[in-house]
């Protein structure tokens, strides 16, 4: 990263609702320090809030403490934010959202960034969201098709 590059970073956080808000208002402070417009702002909060609270809801199995970690990097250079969320539990299989009316956290993440990558891994799942901020725009990949969590 260069010089002009920031980063805001929280490991090792307890996955629980309750700590969630305290999670947001530190990124915000931190959308606030690298001057983010208010609308990516808002989007940037929104997403990521949403990431966490599917850590929360879906990572671990009920009574099961877990945790996640939480990276937030801006890049003035190229004007891009990237928010990654790690955490170490294990993706749950997709259950019927018609019947459910959940699973539509990946697509909330989508509309409110210009990228979602979700990665899931023996040791947890990681999911990354960017949104271009740049005068310059620069491309970002092609969004991949994502399912529910």
């Amino acid at each position: 990263m260069s010089e002009e590059g920031r980063q805001f970073v929280l490991e090792g956080v307890r996955a629980d609702l309750r700590v969630l808000a305290e999670v947001r208002r530190r990124v915000a402070e931190f959308a606030g320090e690298i001057d983010l417009p208010p609308d990516t702002t808002g989007d940037v909060l929104l997403a990521t809030y949403e990431a966490l609270a599917n850590v929360v809801e879906h990572a671990y199995p009920p009574g099961v403490p877990g945790t996640f970690d939480l990276v937030v990097d801006y890049s003035r250079d190229d004007g891009v934010l990237t928010v990654t969320v790690a955490d170490r539990g294990s993706w749950k299989p997709e259950s019927d959202t018609r019947v459910t009316r959940r699973g539509q956290g990946l697509r909330l993440m989508n509309a409110c960034s210009d990228a979602v990558r979700v990665e899931r891994r023996d040791a947890g799942t990681r999911i990354q969201l960017q949104w271009n901020c740049g005068q310059a725009r620069t491309l970002l990949p092609e969004r991949e098709p994502q399912t529910g969590r």
